[in-house]
């Protein structure tokens, strides 16, 4: 190698070196942020109606250290106008996911009387952006902590009292049975309904998601409402028979509804049975 081209070999790795964004360090209690409340730094933005990293009506802010979403005048557009996503660049397996967020007035199309919708998404597959693949953490107004089957070809297993009613106590609500739902044939999207609701619909709330291997926990303001376990996914191989499903990115959802998000971060966990 030449001298001025190993010269320039270093010059360019050294500004390349300075140039890095440093990653995140994990707090002494184990968490690391996955939003830094300044910019969208290991994110993109994704709207079905421009796709990545275009957004033109300003759908994501930044506004004081929070995610503002859909904080732009009521309009009669079609939701599908301005639904996306904003998707972590990294994948993640076995962590403890939270977020908070709160609902603000703004609803689309205007003078919608739906309920306030989002959700966070994790287990989401890559490349699936215009035709998402995930396990959603349902945030609606009195249907958070629901789970959702997002894009099919996927399989859980929970435990049930009547369909599609999770069960905790059995004290409380009688015998109970486990339940499947989805498969590799299955494509539409399949919901287990939360256990009780304990969403502030004026205030913040604060969500987590318990991803242990191919377990996964909705908690709600520190209550579990929703357990699922055995998740699966198709096995591109071999279309009829499902593999375990444990990694995939984490999505925030726009859906037709106003909302902040503050405070994201995991928690790696040791993977189950370690």
């Amino acid at each position: 190698m030449k001298f001025t081209s190993l010269l320039g070999f270093f010059w360019v790795m050294a500004f390349g070196c300075v140039l890095a964004p440093p990653p995140a360090v994990a707090a002494d209690d184990g968490w690391i942020p996955l939003f830094n409340g300044k910019n969208l730094d290991g994110w993109y933005t994704y709207l079905l109606a421009t796709g990545k990293n275009n957004d033109p009506l300003g759908v994501f802010k930044i506004e004081d250290g929070m995610i503002h979403i859909l904080g732009i005048p009521e309009t009669g557009e079609t939701s599908r106008q301005i639904d996306g996503f904003l998707i972590s660049n990294q994948e993640y397996s076995n962590v403890r996911i939270h977020a908070e967020y709160k609902w603000g007035t703004r609803r689309f199309p205007a003078g919608s009387e739906d309920k306030r919708n989002s959700g966070l998404f994790y287990l989401y597959a890559a490349g699936t952006d215009n035709d998402p693949r995930a396990i959603q953490f349902q945030i609606e107004e009195s249907d958070t902590g629901d789970v959702e089957l997002i894009g099919g070809h996927m399989a859980v297993t929970t435990q049930v009292v009547s369909p599609p009613f999770p069960l905790y106590s059995e004290d409380d609500y009688g015998p109970s049975y486990h339940q499947t739902i989805g498969g590799p044939q299955e494509s539409n999207n399949l919901r287990v309904i939360k256990n009780a609701d304990f969403e502030d619909r004026t205030g913040w709330n604060s969500i987590d998601v318990i991803l242990d291997g191919t377990e996964s926990t909705h908690v709600v303001n520190g209550r579990v409402v929703n357990h699922i376990w055995d998740i699966r996914q198709q096995d591109p191989k071999h279309p009829s028979q499902m593999i375990a499903l444990t990694t995939g990115r984490i999505v925030l959802e726009v859906e037709g509804a106003e909302i902040w998000f503050r405070n994201i971060k995991i928690k790696p966990l040791k993977p189950a049975g370690k």
